[in-house]
C-alpha cells in the first residue's frame, strides 16, 4: 500500500488532523441532540456521517437561529371565523366615594304599531312610547346594592285590542317598576333581595326590557288571559309581573348553578269574620306566595338580577331552567332553555319557554288552566350587526269562564334587529300573524321600535 511507502514525517500531519476530528465528534453529536429535543416539530437527532466545511455549515446555523413555527394547537381559531365584538358601552353618570356610589340611567323605546283584532276589519295605528324609564342604582359599603326605576308604559297609546297595553290613552300612568335592595355577604355567591321585584319564574320574564332579542317579551310570559293584561297579584294593570317580597339568590359551583327562592305578598284575602260573639274581622290572613327557580349554566353564568335575551357575544350561554310558583291552590310552573353562542362570524340565539298555570279556586275568576309554548330563534350577522329572527307562541286553554268555550291562540312571525350600538341604540321590526280559535278571523300585528338606553 502507498501508506507504507510514505515517511513518518508525512504521516504526522494527517494523524494530527484525524485526532482533532475524533475529539470534536462527541461534542457535535451531543449538541445536535440537545437542539432537536426542544423542537416540537424536529426529528430525532442523528450523528453526522462526515464533517462539514465552515461554508456548508453557515446556512444551517442561520436556519437554527430562526424561531420554529408555533404548534398547531396555538393557532387562533378566530382567524378562520372572525367575530368583531361590539365597542364597550358608554359609562353611565356615576358618583362614588370610598363607601358608596350612585348611578343614573334611562330607557326610551319609541314605537310604531299597526294591529288588527280578531273580530274587527280595520287596523289600529299608534305612535307611542312603549317604555320610558328612569333608573337609579348604586352600592353602599360594598355589601349593599339598591335599584329603583319608574316606567310609563305605552304612553299615548290608544289600544282597544289585546296588544299588551291598557284600554285607553295614558293608562295606567307612571309606576314604580322595580324597587329593591340587595345584601351581598359573600360577593356573588350568596345574595338577599328585599322589595318590589320580579319573582323567580321563567327566564323570559326575568330578562331586562332593555336587553330582549325581539321587540318585546313573549306575550304569555306575563299575560294571563286573552282579553287584557291584568296581573292577578298586583292592583291595576301594571307593573306587570312584579310582587313585594324577599328572595335568596345563590350562584354556586363556579356559577354553574343559579338558585333563586323567595316569599312574596301575593294576593291577600278579604276580611274574614271572627267567631261569635266577637264581631271583629281580619284580612290578609292567608299564606304568602312562594316561588323558586333552578337554572343550570353549562357554560357562562348569568350573575345579574336580570337575565338577557342575548349577550351579543359577550358571554357563551347554554342554560336550562325549571321554576315553580304557588299560593294556596294557585300554581304556576315550567321549564326553559337558552342558547347564545358564537357560530362562524356571528352569534346563534335560541330560547324556548314552556309554562302552565292554574288559578284553582284561589284565583278562579281571573286565572284559568292554560299552557303556553314560547320561543324565538335568530342569528346575529356580526360584520353588519343585523339579526334576522323567528318567533312563535301557542296558548292552549283547558278551562274557561262558566258558559264559555276555551280559546286557543297561535302567534308566529319574525323580524330584523339592527344593533349599530348594541343595547345602547338599536332598531327592531317585527311582523306577527295571530290565529285565535274560535274567532271570526286571523289578524296581523307590525311593530317598529327604536331603543335608546344607558345605565
Amino acid at each position: 500500500m502507498r501508506l507504507r511507502l510514505r515517511s513518518s514525517k508525512q504521516l504526522k500531519p494527517g494523524l494530527a488532523a484525524l485526532a482533532v476530528v475524533a475529539l470534536l465528534l462527541p461534542g457535535l453529536r451531543a449538541s445536535a441532540q440537545t437542539k432537536e429535543s426542544t423542537d416540537e416539530f424536529g426529528e430525532d437527532a442523528k450523528p453526522a456521517k462526515q464533517a462539514k466545511s465552515a461554508e456548508a455549515e453557515a446556512p444551517a446555523e442561520a436556519t437554527e437561529s430562526t424561531p420554529p413555527p408555533p404548534p398547531l394547537v396555538m393557532e387562533p381559531a378566530t382567524d378562520a371565523n372572525p367575530f368583531v365584538p361590539f365597542a364597550p358601552a358608554p359609562a353611565p353618570l356615576r358618583v362614588e366615594n370610598s363607601s358608596a356610589s350612585i348611578q343614573f340611567g334611562i330607557l326610551a323605546q319609541p314605537q310604531f304599531e299597526m294591529a288588527g283584532t280578531p273580530d274587527a276589519t280595520l287596523t289600529t295605528k299608534n305612535l307611542f312610547l312603549r317604555r320610558i324609564r328612569l333608573m337609579v342604582g348604586g352600592t353602599l359599603f360594598k355589601k349593599i346594592e339598591f335599584f329603583f326605576q319608574t316606567d310609563w308604559p305605552n304612553l299615548f297609546k290608544l289600544d282597544p285590542a289585546d296588544t299588551m297595553a291598557g284600554t285607553g290613552k295614558n293608562v295606567p300612568g307612571m309606576n314604580v317598576q322595580d324597587a329593591y335592595v340587595t345584601f351581598k355577604p359573600v360577593g356573588e355567591l350568596i345574595k338577599f333581595d328585599a322589595g318590589f321585584m320580579l319573582p323567580p319564574v321563567s327566564h323570559n320574564s326575568l330578562e331586562s326590557a332593555a336587553k330582549l332579542y325581539g321587540t318585546d317579551y313573549f306575550v304569555n310570559s306575563f299575560r294571563r288571559n286573552l282579553t287584557n293584561n291584568n296581573d292577578p297579584f298586583t292592583v291595576g294593570l301594571s307593573p306587570v309581573g312584579r310582587d313585594t317580597g324577599v328572595q335568596l339568590r345563590g350562584l354556586l359551583l363556579n356559577g354553574h348553578i343559579d338558585l333563586r327562592i323567595g316569599m312574596f305578598q301575593g294576593k291577600r284575602v278579604g276580611p274574614v269574620p271572627a267567631a261569635d260573639p266577637n264581631p271583629a274581622v281580619s284580612a290578609g290572613v292567608n299564606m304568602f306566595r312562594v316561588a323558586g327557580r333552578l337554572q343550570i349554566n353549562l357554560l357562562d353564568a348569568e350573575p345579574g338580577f336580570f337575565y338577557q335575551g342575548t349577550y351579543l357575544g359577550a358571554k357563551k350561554i347554554l342554560s336550562l331552567g325549571v321554576f315553580y310558583d304557588r299560593q294556596n291552590n294557585y300554581k304556576y310552573f315550567g321549564v326553559d332553555g337558552i342558547v347564545d353562542l358564537p357560530v362562524g362570524p356571528g352569534i346563534f340565539t335560541l330560547q324556548v319557554n314552556v309554562v302552565q298555570w292554574d288559578g284553582g279556586s284561589f284565583l278562579m275568576d281571573s286565572l284559568f288552566k292554560q299552557r303556553a309554548y314560547m320561543g324565538d330563534v335568530g342569528y346575529l350577522i356580526g360584520p353588519i350587526r343585523l339579526s334576522p329572527f323567528g318567533y312563535f307562541e301557542r296558548l292552549v286553554s283547558y278551562t274557561a269562564p262558566a258558559g264559555a268555550v276555551p280559546v286557543n291562540e297561535d302567534r308566529y312571525g319574525g323580524g330584523l334587529a339592527f344593533w349599530p350600538y348594541g343595547f345602547n341604540s338599536n332598531i327592531k321590526v317585527q311582523f306577527l300573524r295571530v290565529h285565535r280559535n274560535p274567532a271570526p278571523h286571523d289578524y296581523n300585528q307590525v311593530n317598529l321600535q327604536w331603543q335608546v338606553y344607558v345605565y
